[in-house]
């Protein structure tokens, strides 16, 4: 009877949901948030991938500086990973209704710039005051576009 259900309506279909990663590993910040190794607390910056915490900058600390550079300080560091900068002006929390795949909200986006498009998201959709606010979708290509 429950398969009979699910073939005539829609609210049995698989929904592909951003994977999340969980508490991020020990002494490590998140480089889709901002995390950079001029940040003395950061023993290294990861990037959640695929439900996963992935290394992508080592910060090699000599220990003589506070705040100093190692690896990966400035802008992306060491790999390749650019934070996505998303303008985040007005976001609230709250908003309805829910999005559906495969909108996501702009928090999926908190990642290397690269890998936004491999989350299964093609619009990416900021929680403001006055609703959802498109801020962000992935082009043909494969490519994050900001709406901005």
């Amino acid at each position: 009877m429950g398969a009979l259900l699910c073939t005539l309506g829609a609210a049995c279909r698989t929904v592909n949901r951003p994977l999340l990663c969980g508490e991020i590993p020990e002494d490590g910040c998140p480089i889709g948030r901002g995390g950079t190794c001029d940040d003395e607390v950061c023993a290294a910056l990861y990037d959640c991938t695929e439900g996963n915490w992935v290394q992508v900058v080592d910060c090699e600390w000599d220990g003589s500086s506070m705040g100093g550079g190692g690896a990966g300080s400035g802008d992306g560091g060491a790999g390749g990973c650019e934070p996505l900068q998303i303008d985040r002006t007005g976001e609230a929390v709250g908003c309805l209704p829910a999005l559906r795949d495969p909108d996501c909200p702009v928090a999926a986006a908190d990642m290397c710039e690269a890998s936004v498009c491999l989350t299964g998201c093609e619009d990416f959709f900021l929680c403001t005051e006055q609703g959802w606010r498109e801020v962000a979708y992935c082009s043909e290509d494969g490519e994050v576009v900001l709406i901005q």
